[in-house]
């Protein structure tokens, strides 16, 4: 079974009954890996595909409502945000530094200046209040993808949750 959407195009089941598609897409200038996958292909309707179309088309606006979040999670002290950065700083020492796009003195705020989004996945089986519809995950250094930042996103574009990706 295939499923065919007018921006995806024809999204077949694979193997296991689910579907995936995989593209690279520009955002902010910087390359990012967009994944849609779904467990169960029966379990995707043509308005999550939608939605998850809406998505893309938003990446820029949704990825500055996740830094967004990412700041707001910094005023809790055992933050997942804060704790990241805590354990970039102490892992990375002084080659923290040569990451950093803004140098201000506020190491906080410069490192999540200087996170890069690295992938968004798309579940659009997953419509319901509760759960992730999209994640967009970050990281300061590329070639670490153990060490990331995800925000996750309902179907209707609110932040869920900020968390360590683990």
């Amino acid at each position: 079974m295939s499923i065919e959407h007018d921006y995806f195009g024809v999204v077949e089941e694979d193997s296991a009954g689910g579907l995936y598609w995989s593209e690279t897409i520009e955002v902010a200038e910087q390359p990012v890996e967009v994944v849609l996958t779904a467990p169960d292909a029966g379990g995707v309707s043509a308005t999550g595909l939608d939605s998850a179309a809406a998505v893309i088309h938003a990446l820029e606006g949704l990825d500055a409502r996740a830094r967004d979040a990412l700041i707001a999670d910094l005023s809790q002290r055992e933050s997942v945000t804060t704790s990241y950065i805590d354990q970039r700083v102490d892992d990375m020492g002084e080659s923290l530094i040569d990451l950093l796009v803004h140098n201000s003195g506020d190491i906080a705020m410069d490192v999540l200046r200087s996170l890069q989004l690295l992938r968004v996945t798309l579940r659009p089986d997953n419509t319901g209040d509760d759960e992730a519809f999209a994640v967009f995950t970050y990281s300061i250094d590329p070639d670490e993808s153990d060490a990331v930042l995800q925000v996750s996103f309902d179907d209707r574009g609110d932040v869920m949750a900020v968390d360590d990706g683990e």
